[in-house]
């Protein structure tokens, strides 16, 4: 007996995602004439594939090859496919590079209400002149008047001059088992709330790994990523509330793991800081009160469970850092405690800026300073 399905007169492999098969819900990039070839501009032959996808809320697929393109207007429950693969740089599988000057973006999810990204992998150019963006999510006025909703997985998001994902004005999101790195902005920035971010790599960004625009993002579950290299904060929290921050691993970021602004009602829990502050001039803390968290005008917030070290470079490069476990200034209603950062810092567990109100507890934290050994 055959293992296939009819849809119509074609016949669907039974598999998960109909890969490979002719479906009338699936729609091969190829078919509509994408090369793939690193070379010849893709753009049109794609954007092709999303209308008909758009159409039938189908998925578009992506064999593997290097598509040029740019722009490209993703519909509404619809999903953009490839096997996924891991890779720390995108060199396999379907990577999607951008390929215009004037562009603003590999994928436009602006009215993608509903969307479905995973498995590709979206290479930028850090050195564009323009702001250029890996996703991007674009309300620049108001929220929608109904969830926008995506879902971003297992994508590799690398050296964009803008942001490797920009959802601006979100209104629920997931992020996961993904790769953002080498962007010149934040690895994923967003303005909004209801977010799930977990099992991520957010590596060597120009600005933060994760952070939020002034304004905040809300209800966010940040989850078992690793955070590193960043040139700014690890996770950049620029005000919001309900953040769950848990079991996340920061190693090295230039400033704090976590810069936490007017952040209310929220939880820090479990993660390990590991050398942050490897260079901390270009946020407010500076370079001489270097810190593994910023902790400012927060109110509601416990920190607990926490863990971190002193380090340097790889191979035994670089200075030592950081001077201080926590940098914490106006914060009230909000309690720093059992955090253990054994040989966690060097000069301070906590660099007290003042302003604090007498509701805000630290307590019960053990930590020593971290002897730099003699050259």
């Amino acid at each position: 007996m055959g293992t296939g399905l009819v849809v119509g007169s074609q016949s669907v492999s039974a598999n998960p995602f109909n890969v490979g098969a002719q479906s009338s819900s699936v729609f091969n990039v190829k078919d509509f004439g994408a090369k793939g070839d690193g070379v010849n501009a893709d753009s049109g032959a794609i954007q092709k594939a999303l209308d008909e996808a758009g159409k039938v809320q189908g998925t578009v697929y992506f064999p593997s090859g290097n598509y040029m393109c740019h722009n490209l207007k993703v519909h509404p429950y619809t999903t953009v496919l490839a096997e996924p693969q891991w890779a720390y740089n995108p060199d396999a599988g379907a990577v999607l590079t951008i390929d215009s000057e004037s562009a603003d973006c590999v994928l436009d999810i602006s009215e993608a209400y509903g969307c479905h990204i995973r498995g590709v992998f979206l290479r930028g150019n850090r050195k564009a002149q323009k702001v250029q963006h890996g996703i991007f999510q674009n309300h620049k006025e108001a929220f929608t008047t109904r969830e926008n909703a995506p879902v971003i997985e297992d994508v590799s998001v690398n050296s964009f001059s803008g942001h490797g994902v920009y959802l601006l004005r979100i209104w629920l999101f997931i992020i996961r088992h993904s790769i953002f790195k080498g962007n010149a902005g934040h690895g994923v920035c967003i303005l909004g709330w209801d977010g799930f971010v977990t099992d991520n790599q957010f590596s060597g960004n120009g600005k933060s790994g994760f952070a939020t625009e002034v304004g905040g993002g809300s209800t966010v579950m940040f989850t078992c990523n690793r955070v590193e290299w960043n040139r700014e904060y690890g996770l950049h929290l620029a005000g919001g509330d309900c953040w769950n921050v848990t079991g996340n691993a920061f190693d090295r970021n230039y400033g704090a793991a976590i810069g936490a602004y007017r952040v209310s009602n929220s939880t820090f829990t479990g993660n390990v800081f590991r050398r942050n502050g490897k260079d901390a001039q270009n946020v407010p803390e500076g370079l001489s009160e270097s810190c593994q968290m910023v902790i400012s005008e927060c109110r509601g917030i416990t920190v607990t469970g926490n863990s971190g070290a002193v380090g340097r470079d790889d191979r035994g490069q670089g200075e030592w850092t950081p001077n201080y476990a926590f940098w914490v200034k106006d914060n009230s209603c909000s309690i720093i405690t059992a955090n253990a950062f054994s040989r966690g810092y060097l000069k301070e567990m906590i660099l007290d800026k003042g302003g604090n109100k007498t509701d805000f507890l630290i307590n019960n934290n053990i930590g020593s300073v971290f002897e730099i050994p003699p050259n």
